[in-house]
């Protein structure tokens, strides 16, 4: 396989202003009806006009069709919410019942008890939710898994046992009337307009997931639900992504139970008290597991058939606790199939139809070719500067480290510096500590005691996002990349500290967050071109080879134009070829680019051929130190970890 790779001082693209308020001098506005904005206005005045159009002008609906379509529609923004938390995070919620129901009565008692329009009752709804959300979402940042969904579904039955039992929220036995007021004493009179408000709240529910999938929010989602520890080496703050999933998953989720209190007039507490509540969490999961996990189109898709099925069922063959009984046995059954047979839900069965052409185009050749050149970009405007440029300050400096696990030490008080513009190798045998101690100086692990300072500053107390924005950059022994999302994706992952916006701005996709998002593709394509990958962009990491792989992580790792990077076996997984030809692009690194580099490497005559100088960990303990000369006449390392001399 040919690979065309562009020499280094190709690669040099204009720097990203994260701090730039507006367009740069110069620069003139994009056209105000973009073809995104042109086609979002087109299906809302589709989603208000066909209902009216279909039910009134032209009546080729039965009368319950239309109610039907609006609980339909409030069940999708519900799928839409659950998706958002499972499917992008992977944070498992089995409560979002209760989250619709705290939607539904808070919507009904601004209309109904405050006199408010709807149209401030969804808001309210969505903002109560939210709140929390907020709440349920703190053991998220300590549990996962199966805790967490423990978590979650006791939520969900303290607020059917306790909150909305409590008739100052919930109206007692009469419940609370949902007024469907648009203003004053105006109101929806009809099913058919209430199905076109129900649309444009699915429509506009769309359009926020849609921007949060688009924009630095997804690519963190989903960066979580693959490793947290990968996240945080990318500069994302995993803490507030995934409160920040619970409180946008939650909101929608009010949203959701308000519309849908609004489709069936009034709400009470038998609505969603178990079994009723439960029943709506699972379904919730079903049709998001079904549909697809991480799927906003299988998701919606998978909540209308589900939700019309009953009412198709109804209409049939009556209503009978029989007929409604089918529904969620056939959901279950629904459930397992997709489980045992397709895992990525019916859209991931369409997803995998599409990969068969990545996979051929990917897997054309078995052989892989020596490693590229790796890319050169220049530091960003909107990073902070190097701590010091000081040649005499050492860009990392280690003091004692020590970590334990438990009654094992892992590392005992190691020190290390790493000067600037050197390649610094760690060797040691198989659990030596070696990957402790690179965790440790990343803030994946915060150390026992012992101190870390980059640049002279101490950032023992950072966590490892912070220490990602300050320059630090690393790879893993199992390969830190996001292999489901696409190597573009895990490019523009690579950039989340470069984002020039906000959360609030990714959300409403604003013109400052376009153009961030438009410079960090072109810086991503620049380097996917210099490591001849074009063509392959939109390839899952997944189906890409081991080495093939690696090659993308350390490009990842040097998008930001770190001041240290901390390479965990680069050559594992590699091909002879490209493995041969790694020592020549790390020399590549310090001498063209002046990198400096800290190694972890089994390999040791690469260790040995490129680094300046070595450090030699066992037990935990820094056994030598010194140029590789010195390591290999070191009576200790040749006994401990070389090997016996040969006489």
């Amino acid at each position: 396989m040919t690979t065309t790779v562009a020499e280094p001082s190709d690669l040099r693209v204009p720097a990203v202003d994260e701090a730039e308020p507006g367009p740069a001098p110069g620069r003139e506005r994009g056209p105000l009806l973009t073809p995104r904005r042109s086609n979002i206005i087109l299906v809302l005045l589709a989603a208000v006009l066909l209902p009216t159009l279909t039910y009134r002008a032209m009546p080729l609906l039965p009368a319950g069709v239309p109610q039907a379509l609006a609980i339909a529609a409030s069940i999708a923004v519900g799928a839409i919410s659950l998706n958002l938390l499972i499917g992008y995070a992977g944070q498992i919620s089995l409560g979002h019942g209760a989250l619709l129901a705290v939607g539904a009565f808070a919507a009904g008692l601004c209309t109904s008890g405050a006199g408010l329009p709807m149209w401030i009752g969804l808001p309210v709804a969505a903002v109560v939710s939210a709140l929390i959300a907020l709440v349920v979402g703190f053991p998220a940042l300590r549990l996962r898994g199966l805790y967490l969904a423990i978590v979650t579904i006791t939520f969900g039955y303290a607020m059917y046992n306790s909150v909305l039992l409590w008739s100052v929220f919930t109206g007692g036995s009469g419940g609370v009337t949902m007024v469907r007021r648009l203003f004053g004493a105006v109101t929806i009179p009809s099913e058919a307009d209430m199905l076109a408000a129900a649309l444009v709240v699915l429509v506009l529910a769309w359009l926020l997931d849609s921007n949060v999938t688009r924009t630095k929010l997804g690519r963190a989602f989903r960066a979580i639900r693959e490793s947290e520890a990968v996240a945080g080496s990318f500069g994302v703050d995993v803490a507030r992504y995934k409160l920040l999933a619970f409180v946008l998953s939650g909101g929608l989720a009010g949203l959701a139970g308000a519309l849908f209190g609004f489709c069936v007039y009034s709400v009470n507490s038998e609505t969603f008290n178990p079994p009723a509540g439960l029943e709506y969490s699972l379904l919730l999961i079903i049709i998001v597991v079904v549909g697809g996990l991480g799927s906003r189109a299988g998701a919606v898709v998978a909540a209308f058939v589900f939700s019309t099925f009953q009412y198709l069922m109804g209409t049939l063959f009556g209503t009978s606790s029989f007929v409604y009984g089918i529904a969620p046995i056939l959901g279950s059954v629904m459930l397992m199939y997709t489980v045992a047979r397709h895992p990525g839900g019916f859209a991931g069965a369409f997803a995998e139809l599409r990969e068969r052409r990545s996979r051929r185009a990917v897997l054309a050749d078995d052989e892989e070719p020596p490693m590229p050149a790796l890319p050169s970009m220049p530091r960003p405007a909107g990073l902070p500067q190097a701590l010091t440029h000081d040649t005499t300050v050492p860009v990392l400096e280690v003091e004692g480290v020590t970590m334990r696990f438990g009654g094992l030490l892992a590392v005992d008080s190691a020190s290390l510096r790493v000067t600037r513009g050197q390649i610094v190798g760690l060797i040691g045998p198989n659990g030596a500590g070696k990957t402790t101690l690179f965790n440790c100086i990343s803030g994946l692990l915060r150390p026992d005691s012992g101190t870390v300072r980059m640049g002279g500053q101490d950032i023992s107390a950072l966590p490892a996002h912070k220490r990602a924005r300050l320059g630090l950059a690393r790879t893993f022994q199992q390969i830190g990349l996001a292999k489901d999302q696409t190597v573009l994706e895990n490019m523009l992952l690579a950039q989340h500290v470069l984002a020039g916006y906000g959360r609030t701005s990714a959300l409403a996709y604003t013109a400052r967050v376009a153009r961030s998002e438009d410079e960090m593709r072109q810086r991503a394509l620049t380097a996917i071109t210099a490591l001849g990958f074009a063509g392959r962009e939109k390839a899952p990491v997944r189906l890409l080879s081991g080495g093939q792989q690696r090659i993308v992580e350390v490009a990842c790792a040097l998008l930001t134009d770190p001041e240290l990077l901390m390479l965990d076996e680069p050559s594992a997984g590699m091909s002879p070829a490209a493995g041969e030809s790694l020592a020549d692009r790390l020399r590549d690194l310090r001498d063209r680019q002046g990198r400096t580099v800290l190694l972890i490497e089994h390999n040791v005559p690469l260790v040995l051929d490129v680094c300046d100088y070595v450090y030699v960990l066992n037990f935990g303990r820094i056994l030598a130190e010194g140029t590789p000369d010195e390591i290999l006449a070191h009576p200790e390392v040749i006994t401990a970890y070389l090997g016996e001399a040969v006489a």
